[in-house]
C-alpha cells in the first residue's frame, strides 16, 4: 500500500466502525468526556467502549487527561473535527433534498463543530461577515492579528453538513463561538452539540451581523451558495478590508 493512499485508508478504517464513529461524533461539541459517559453514547459496554478508545488514542484522533480517578476523553484537534465534518458530506444521506433524522434536526438550527458555530446560524452568521466588515472584531474583543500568529488557519470555511453552505471555522471561527458564549448571546446543552440562542443572543445576532428577526422564529429560506465562502478562503484578508 503506497503511503498517501495508507493515510487515508487507516483512518477511514478506525471510523468505519459504527462505535468508534459515534464515539467521535460524541466528542465533536470539544467537550471531554469520560470512558464511562462515552460508552451510553454509543450504547455499549464500558470494557467494549475502553477498547475502542485505545484504537482512537494510538491513532491520534483522540487525546485523554486524567480527572481525579477517571480518563477524560476529548477529540485531539481541530484536524479531526474537521474531517468528521467533511465526512457527513459523503454518501446519500448527504444528498440534496434528503430528509434529517430526528437526532439531526434536534442541533440543525445552531451547534458546535468543534470549536466553532454551525447549523442554520453559523451560516447565515459567515453569509453576513464580508458585509460587516472588522468592526465586528472589534465590537466583540478578537485580535486578528494575535490569530494570525497561530499556526491554525485564520479562517477556513467548512461545508455544513446540514445545510450544504458554508460556516466559518478556523482560528476566527473559534474566537467568534467564544466570544458569543461569554456575552451570553448561545447558550451550550448538556451532552449535546446543540447550542440554545438566548433572548440577549436573538437581539445581539440581528443588531451586529444584521440577520432577519424571522430566522429565530421560523425555518430560513435555502440559498443558493454565494462567494461568501470563497472570500473568506482568503485566511481572512478580505474580511478586514470590506468597508464597515
Amino acid at each position: 500500500m503506497t503511503e498517501p493512499s495508507h493515510r487515508i485508508a487507516q483512518p477511514a478504517s478506525l471510523l468505519a466502525d459504527s462505535t468508534r464513529a459515534a464515539i467521535v461524533l460524541a466528542l465533536m461539541d470539544g467537550r471531554s468526556r469520560s470512558a464511562k459517559k462515552l460508552a451510553l453514547d454509543a450504547g455499549v459496554t464500558p470494557q467494549t467502549a475502553s477498547a475502542h478508545l485505545r484504537k482512537l488514542v494510538a491513532a491520534r484522533m483522540l487525546a485523554w487527561e486524567p480527572r481525579g480517578r477517571f480518563k477524560h476523553f476529548r477529540l485531539s484537534g481541530p484536524e479531526v473535527a474537521d474531517a468528521v465534518e467533511a465526512l457527513c458530506q459523503l454518501g446519500p444521506d448527504a444528498m440534496p433534498g434528503r430528509v434529517l433524522t430526528a437526532a439531526a434536526r434536534e442541533i440543525r438550527f445552531a451547534r458546535c463543530c468543534y470549536d466553532h458555530l454551525a447549523g442554520q446560524l453559523g451560516v447565515a452568521v459567515t453569509e453576513r461577515l464580508p458585509a460587516v466588515g472588522a468592526r465586528i472584531f472589534a465590537a466583540l474583543d478578537i485580535d486578528l492579528a494575535a490569530l494570525e500568529t497561530l499556526r491554525r488557519p485564520l479562517s477556513r470555511c467548512c461545508t455544513d453538513w446540514t445545510e450544504q453552505r458554508p460556516h466559518l471555522g478556523g482560528a476566527l471561527g473559534a474566537a467568534l463561538l467564544a466570544a458569543y458564549k461569554e456575552r451570553g448571546w448561545l447558550a451550550p446543552v448538556a451532552d449535546s452539540r446543540r447550542l440554545d440562542v438566548t433572548s440577549q443572543g436573538r437581539l445581539a445576532f440581528v443588531e451586529h451581523f444584521g440577520l432577519d428577526e424571522r430566522l429565530f422564529t421560523s425555518p430560513p429560506r435555502k440559498a443558493p451558495s454565494t462567494s461568501a465562502g470563497s472570500r473568506l478562503r482568503r485566511r481572512g484578508s478580505r474580511l478586514r478590508t470590506v468597508p464597515a
